[in-house]
């Protein structure tokens, strides 16, 4: 079994790999696109590090008019945002660009609005590990749509 996951996971890796050296670089959302597929897979094969890092690449390619992506910091926080919505899943993967690009939405303007906070503040703010910080940062994420789907409750 093992090896059939592992079989399956180096040809996606492969097609994948073909299709972005195949890329310009002109089209983000093809490129972005190939992330996310590869971030299902991934997740399917219970690689969620990588899969995680998938999906957040995958989302910040589709959103390249936000100045902020460059931004390492950014970067990081997204990445850490995106794990937590994930891992807070049930099926530990993004089910289709919609639902990306919204938690996408979610995580920018949480981090806008963390910018603007610290710029702000009275107290200086010196955290060494940025990291830590931008794990303690909630946003909360909507994960249990499923939940509310099957028991047939209408959304407005």
């Amino acid at each position: 079994m093992e090896t059939d996951l592992k079989r399956r996971y180096e040809r996606a890796l492969h097609v994948c790999t073909i299709n972005l050296k195949n890329e310009s670089g002109l089209d983000h959302h093809k490129s972005a696109l190939c992330f996310f597929r590869l971030g299902v897979v991934l997740s399917r094969l219970k690689e969620l590090e990588s899969s995680i890092k998938c999906f957040s690449d995958a989302f910040l390619l589709r959103d390249l008019s936000f100045e902020k992506v460059k931004e390492s910091q950014f970067r990081e926080f997204h990445e850490v945002q995106m794990a937590r919505y994930i891992l807070g899943k049930r099926g530990k993967a993004i089910s289709n660009l919609a639902e990306g690009d919204m938690v996408h939405d979610l995580i920018k303007h949480r981090y806008t609005l963390l910018l603007k906070e610290l710029s702000e503040s009275q107290i200086p703010f010196t955290a060494t590990n940025m990291r830590a910080f931008y794990e303690s940062v909630k946003i909360d994420f909507p994960w249990e749509m499923d939940d509310i789907d099957s028991l047939g409750v209408t959304q407005y």
